[in-house]
């Protein structure tokens, strides 16, 4: 099926037990239609996440879910009108809502896949050729996050998944751009709610910071 361009990624979530999921963040909203086991269904976006998430389910509670792309603009108005009656919205209903509800602002997507990549903010700024207090104006009004976040986002999601291999902690901060291990572990903490160590020993967890997101 074809994903509207303001669209990453459509999942689909099922509980068989009394679960809890550990979400990271991504850069990422997310529109939802969650299907209690009992109960009616809601229609949301999710928040812009700063770090780990653990929502429980139920079994038999149930979730389609759209990743909408990094800086993606939500008319939550015209998306609310669009999906009145939520229980009833399937897959082709969301996506036709993205369609007309939400937008992508080709100034801010820029800046983002600079700042996913650039080693530091000056380097965006000066790739962008856009001043400091300009690039945080921009960021700031469309996400309501500063250029700071989403670079420190894009360097952890990057280390945290390079765990999976074998370099040592010391030699990845120094990949990464960290001034030493003791920064890398805390900036993981941050967002990821645990040690390097910890996260190298939940490979599974690791495995889902491969899912499309932001860098």
């Amino acid at each position: 099926m074809m994903l509207p361009d303001a669209a990453l990624d459509l999942w689909r979530f099922a509980a068989r037990e009394r679960t809890t999921v550990q979400v990271a963040p991504d850069g990422c909203r997310d529109l939802i239609v969650f299907s209690p086991r009992a109960g009616a269904p809601a229609c949301f976006v999710s928040a812009l996440a700063d770090r780990m998430e653990a929502p429980s389910f139920s079994p038999g509670d149930r979730a389609v879910g759209v990743r909408l792309r990094p800086g993606a603009q939500v008319d939550e108005r015209a998306l609310a009108a669009l999906l009145a009656g939520g229980e009833r919205a399937d897959t082709v209903d969301l996506l036709c809502a993205i369609g007309a509800a939400v937008t992508l602002d080709a100034r801010v997507s820029e800046a983002l896949a600079c700042l996913q990549e650039a080693p530091a903010l000056s380097t965006a700024q000066r790739r962008l050729g856009v001043s400091e207090r300009s690039l945080e104006r921009l960021l700031s009004r469309a996400t309501q996050r500063g250029p700071l976040f989403w670079r420190n986002l894009a360097r952890a999601r990057r280390c945290a998944r390079a765990l999976a291999g074998a370099e040592p902690l010391a030699d990845l901060a120094a990949a990464h751009g960290y001034a030493d291990q003791a920064h890398l572990t805390r900036d993981l903490r941050r967002w990821f709610g645990a040690t390097p160590t910890a996260l190298r020993a939940m490979p599974a967890f690791l495995a889902t910071l491969s899912a499309p997101a932001y860098a």
